[in-house]
């Protein structure tokens, strides 16, 4: 007697069936938690950004800054270079000469102060995230580096305007939030805190559906 080795019409799509109906399981939970994973990678990215400036802040002995522009993945950091900077500058060696060969001390002139293409370094967020909205306080401090140099440092910017998060050499910061959003996964906030110059990771917000 012959055994039947075969599968039947019914078996191969009861079996067809219930692979569809594992993987309409799986496979949405499985993207899901990648996406959970990129955007939890977003936010630490952020937190270890903002502690690195601080401390650079604090060993270079100048405000350093991080624009952070609404709805893009990435971040651009730079140290930032007042006019009293340029005179600071100033080549040492050739300052002395000058100064031994007579002429007057205001005569000696600034070297030019670095471009954004020089010191600027630019931090990408894993794909698909963005930065959905960018809340600064404002300080006297940072209203007078506004003024100087026109950056946005402070309330919401309009979608594409770079909010400018400052962190200072005595190693206080700007008071700010940062959410960073992944589409139909969610949302995560990273707050840092002026006075401590901390930087805390908030809870995961799942997207809202639209029905």
């Amino acid at each position: 007697m012959n055994r039947r080795t075969a599968f039947t019409l019914l078996e191969l799509l009861l079996s067809i069936s219930l692979m569809a109906a594992i993987a309409a399981v799986v496979i949405p939970n499985f993207t899901m938690m990648l996406g959970d994973q990129r955007l939890s990678r977003a936010a630490q990215q952020l937190q270890i950004e903002m502690t690195r400036l601080r401390l650079d802040a604090m060993r270079q002995g100048r405000v350093m800054v991080m624009d952070a522009a609404l709805d893009a993945n990435v971040l651009k950091t730079r140290p930032y270079f007042s006019m009293s900077d340029a005179v600071e500058t100033t080549d040492t060696a050739g300052q002395q000469s000058s100064l031994m060969m007579g002429a007057d001390q205001a005569s000696v002139v600034a070297m030019p102060l670095p471009t954004d293409a020089d010191t600027e370094m630019t931090v990408e967020l894993p794909e698909a995230v963005v930065i959905e909205s960018v809340q600064v306080v404002s300080s006297a401090r940072s209203l007078t580096i506004a003024q100087q140099s026109g950056d946005v440092v402070a309330g919401a910017s309009p979608s594409g305007t770079a909010q400018s998060i400052l962190f200072y050499p005595d190693g206080t910061t700007s008071t700010a939030a940062v959410v960073v959003f992944l589409p139909e996964v969610g949302r995560i906030s990273v707050r840092l805190r002026g006075i401590t110059g901390d930087v805390t990771i908030g809870e995961m917000t799942a997207a809202e559906i639209s029905p």
